[in-house]
């Protein structure tokens, strides 16, 4: 993805880390071990995450898999670690898409959530994997509204034994975490990032894969295509 994209797309972000505030403070629907629906505004409780075992279409075979380090000032000195993005291809033919999260073991804040933009799909069916390797599980997920609709975080938040409010803290890592799909192909063109605790620093945008967006026709290239065909049987007609 070019630079200019990513910039384009740079104050969605930020509105979107504005607005986790009400985000996390919202009630969430409990969760069963499957992969949820996630509905236009609302928060899920991602509370036992599922597994192949649980929902054997999520099996399948790895046909996408790369890591980008991040890096960003906080409060307290740098965060870092890395992102881990994955491409499944289901039993079922589907494609989903995974990612997970590295928390570098020198990272001055824990991460507050992963975030993710421009994934379009007919149904947001999301979750963690409790079958594979990982030290934190995302508490929920919230999905915005509107011309956001297509954006949804993968908040981490939660009190520990002490009552304090933590993350995902240094040295660790996040369980899988992944949006089960009805497409069939997949691109580029998906964003991602992650926020501290706060959500005041942010690190920088990441391509990442998503579902491929169906190209609709201009209505000038369906008028042409329509008469190209209402032309074809006159031509026909002449050369006989």
């Amino acid at each position: 993805m070019t630079d200019q994209v990513l910039k384009a797309h740079k104050p969605l972000f930020k509105h979107l880390g504005g607005a986790l505030a009400l985000a996390a403070a919202a009630a969430a629907v409990p969760s069963l071990s499957h992969a949820d629906v996630l509905l236009e505004g609302a928060t899920v409780a991602l509370v036992a995450g599922t597994s192949s075992a649980a929902e054997p279409q999520l099996a399948g075979t790895i046909i996408e898999d790369r890591t980008d380090a991040f890096s960003f000032s906080s409060t307290n000195g740098t965060v870092s670690g890395s992102l881990q993005s994955r491409v499944v291809r289901s039993i079922d033919g589907t494609v989903d898409f995974y990612w997970r999260v590295f928390s570098d073991a020198r990272s001055a804040d824990d991460i507050g959530s992963f975030r993710l933009g421009n994934l379009f799909t007919s149904v947001y069916l999301v979750n963690w994997r409790n079958d594979g390797s990982g030290d934190v599980a995302p508490v929920n997920a919230h999905r915005f509204t509107g011309t956001q609709s297509a954006a949804f975080n993968f908040n981490f938040q939660h009190l520990n034994d002490l009552g304090a409010m933590v993350g995902l803290g240094a040295d660790k890592s996040s369980f899988f975490m992944f949006l089960d799909t009805d497409a069939t192909t997949y691109d580029f063109s998906g964003l991602m990032d992650v926020a501290d605790m706060n959500h005041t620093h942010i690190s920088s945008l990441f391509s990442t894969f998503a579902p491929t967006v169906a190209q609709v026709p201009e209505p000038g290239s369906l008028a042409l295509t329509g008469l190209a065909l209402a032309l074809l049987p006159l031509r026909r007609r002449r050369q006989a």
